[in-house]
């Protein structure tokens, strides 16, 4: 399990909900070109998901943010300590330690 909170705030439950509406609408749309016939095929009712997506994208937008949790700052490594002054910054390759 993951130790990150979830936000719950309206804005980010409705943009959760953008997967089960696709999956919803598509098997409506399947339901109806098995009973209804020709007008509707799925190759007729495809801009019904675009539709669905662009309402769901719409209301997540329109949502307000009330209460949203953002998400941790990214965690960016440290820069080594500078070399000390005198010395050559260049990269060496490792001296043989067989004594050749």
């Amino acid at each position: 399990m993951s130790d990150r909170a979830r936000c719950a705030c309206p804005r980010c439950t409705i943009r959760g909900l953008m997967g089960p509406a696709i999956i919803i609408t598509v098997g409506l749309l399947l339901l109806l070109s098995e009973m209804r016939g020709s007008f509707f095929d799925f190759s007729n009712t495809w801009p019904v998901i675009l539709l669905v997506i662009g309402g769901v994208s719409l209301a997540s937008a329109l949502a307000p943010m009330t209460g949203h949790i953002a998400p941790p700052p990214p965690i960016v490594p440290a820069m080594p300590p500078p070399p000390p002054p005198g010395t050559n910054p260049v990269w060496q390759p490792p001296q043989n330690r067989q004594g050749q």
